[in-house]
């Protein structure tokens, strides 16, 4: 890795270390991966430089959190490596723990790191969705929603629209200043999801869950949710593309004709410039009237908190419509400025 890739990566994974929630589990994890940048171990450096030259467009923060949970998930597999999550490790064995383990087991975490993104699934993060395409699909007479869900995982999000069981379970514990939009059906026609191959695994989704009960807690909610919503499954159709491949993408985009695309927590996990064709490419590619609707980390992951942005078909303008202070949507969602452009005046979104 070059001088100035590893400058970089080590400025972000200090200020990931500081993270206000602690990364809820992953902050010990950070805190030995940064001793290992600072002392540049020879292993982590070669597996760093590896994952560069095949993934050049992958942020620091998405490459971060994968090195979490590629440990993870050696670690269900090896036990060798389990104590680089033990609890009460002191920081300095950690720290070696962690640099045995990706010596000893550096091929097998480049295969990892090279093949696989960052899937966790939050329960909670259909819930804005829900109330914004619903109410989009109010305001601008749409009668039949065509979705695609990027980035999709294990397809939650997908399944979870339109269930008001989940939806209110969840409901409960956040709230919107200054109100909440109202809770419509939407009128799904089509529930499509896509991510990179391999799809990605229950087993992988499971180690991108931090070592914390506060995320034991997220996976058992993740659990509940896909059991709840089990009878929608077989209407969500997943399909392996990757994004980055761009004739394969407007092929797929074209075929479809697809009117709303929803993008979350996806587009951090590339350079700028790369998010930035992303968006070009899937807002361009929107059936009229169409919403891109983006929920993405509001500082990639070395603060607290979300943004939801959104595009209208034909229009390349961002749509600031809400700010969450909690990622994983607990505690309060604020709207944004363009909100009623996408759901209407006085549902919500203002005057």
């Amino acid at each position: 890795m070059t001088g100035d890739r590893h400058a970089s990566f080590g400025r972000t994974l200090a200020a990931m270390q500081g993270h206000q929630q602690g990364h809820h589990g992953w902050n010990a994890f950070h805190r030995a991966l940064l001793d290992l940048t600072a002392s540049s171990d020879p292993a982590l450096d070669r597996i760093l430089t590896a994952v560069r030259h095949k993934r050049p467009s992958m942020s620091d923060s998405h490459l971060i959190t994968l090195l979490g949970i590629a440990v993870r998930q050696l670690a269900s597999t090896h036990p060798d490596v389990a104590s680089v999550f033990e609890p009460e490790a002191l920081p300095a064995e950690r720290s070696r723990s962690l640099g045995a383990a990706l010596e000893r087991h550096e091929t097998e975490a480049v295969d990892l790191l090279t093949s696989h993104s960052n899937s966790f699934t939050g329960a909670r993060r259909f819930l804005v969705p829900q109330l914004l395409i619903g109410g989009f699909a109010r305001h601008f007479g749409v009668d039949e929603v065509r979705l695609l869900d990027v980035g999709t995982g294990l397809g939650a999000l997908p399944r979870q629209l339109n269930n008001r069981e989940v939806f209110d379970r969840f409901a409960a514990d956040l709230t919107w200043l200054p109100e909440r939009p109202p809770y419509l059906d939407i009128p799904l026609a089509v529930r499509h999801g896509i991510d990179a191959a391999p799809l990605p695994t229950t087993d992988w989704v499971g180690s991108c869950h931090g070592p914390s009960a506060y995320y034991e807690d997220r996976w058992s909610e993740l659990v509940w949710s896909l059991e709840r919503a089990a009878a929608t499954a077989g209407q969500v159709r997943l399909s392996a593309l990757d994004v980055l491949d761009r004739a394969q993408l407007a092929g797929f985009l074209r075929t479809h004709r697809f009117n709303v695309i929803t993008c979350n927590f996806v587009l951090y996990q590339y350079e700028r410039e790369v998010r930035q064709r992303l968006i070009a490419e899937l807002v361009g590619q929107l059936a009229a009237p169409g919403l891109f609707l983006s929920m993405e980390p509001s500082h990639d992951l070395v603060r607290q908190g979300s943004r939801v942005t959104g595009y209208l078909a034909g229009d390349p303008r961002p749509l600031h419509l809400a700010d969450a202070e909690d990622a994983h949507f607990i505690g309060r969602v604020t709207a944004g400025a363009d909100l009623a452009a996408v759901i209407g005046p006085g549902t919500g979104g203002g005057s």
